[in-house]
């Protein structure tokens, strides 16, 4: 049974509180502590699961923020088993489920994914306060649309350390007015009942999404002008054809001259051998390998 942190309710008591973080009876998977996270957005909860790391290393720690791409078919646990090498490395991973996703309540829109994401930095801003994460070291590990949201946010907060973007999307625009999405969703609402709970009408959401995208400040060309972040990497395939190379280098490294873009040879959007989860485990490694 993993304890569970409530914070809708102390949120604004954070700062006065005790070491909230402690309890008698440590909760761990595996070797490493770990709590689940609960708090509430726009009157809807938002879940996630917050490690730390080995014993060995002590408070503050570094974080790593993961945000999930569409539709998340991996469980939040399963996300984290797969980054269990940050751990041991030193930091803290923080994973979060944005509302209308994998059974968690709520409806899916641009809008409420960066208002959850901007929720969630709060959180670490206070557990910074806290003496529980390092005031300099809060990063973001975002995967597929996650990406978008990552550069959105990394476009409004200015304490972000370090950014590292998997199989991104970018180009939101050309998705969401290609036949091919409207019938991916109606796929997944008919075979994957509950992986987008927050898209129960396709049409509808689709509208919606376009009309999200008609606002200048979720346009990404308009985004990308405020991302102030410095260290940025992005991983993707040379045969990636959802976020073909050009993109990446007209809508971030053109604009972001600092980006760093590692291609792996003959991937797709996602990996699938052995060999490409293994170069990309390296290549997340030395991103966020600290000296000392």
């Amino acid at each position: 049974m993993i304890q569970l942190i409530k914070l809708d309710k102390i949120f604004d008591e954070l700062l006065i509180k005790g070491n909230w973080m402690e309890f008698k009876e440590k909760q761990y998977d595996g070797n490493y502590e770990v709590s689940e996270v609960e708090f509430y957005n726009e009157n809807q909860i938002i879940n996630g699961l917050l490690y730390f790391p080995p014993s060995h290393y002590q408070k503050p720690y570094s974080l790593i923020i993961y945000f999930h791409g569409f539709p998340q078919l991996s469980s939040l646990g399963e996300i984290a088993k797969n980054y269990h090498f940050l751990l041991d490395m030193g930091y803290a991973f923080l994973v979060m489920s944005f509302r209308g996703y994998n059974f968690t309540p709520g409806e899916i829109s641009i809008s409420s994914q960066t208002s959850d994401g901007l929720k969630i930095l709060k959180l670490t801003r206070l557990m910074v306060k806290k003496g529980i994460f390092k005031k300099n070291d809060i990063n973001i590990l975002a995967n597929d649309f996650g990406a978008y949201i990552a550069l959105f946010l990394a476009s409004r907060v200015k304490f972000l350390n370090k950014m590292l973007l998997l199989n991104s999307i970018i180009n939101l625009e050309k998705h969401v007015n290609h036949i091919d999405f409207s019938k991916s969703l109606h796929y997944i609402n008919r075979f994957l009942p509950g992986y987008v709970k927050g898209i129960q009408d396709v049409d509808k959401f689709i509208e919606m999404t376009k009309n999200e995208l008609e606002q200048k400040h979720y346009k990404i060309k308009d985004i990308i002008k405020g991302v102030s972040i410095e260290k940025i990497r992005i991983i993707s395939g040379s045969d990636d054809r959802i976020t073909p190379i050009y993109e990446v280098n007209e809508f971030v490294r053109n604009p972001l001259k600092h980006v760093e873009h590692v291609i792996i040879k003959k991937m797709a959007h996602e990996p699938y051998k052995e060999e490409e989860y293994n170069e990309i485990e390296e290549m997340i490694k030395t991103f966020f390998y600290v000296l000392g």
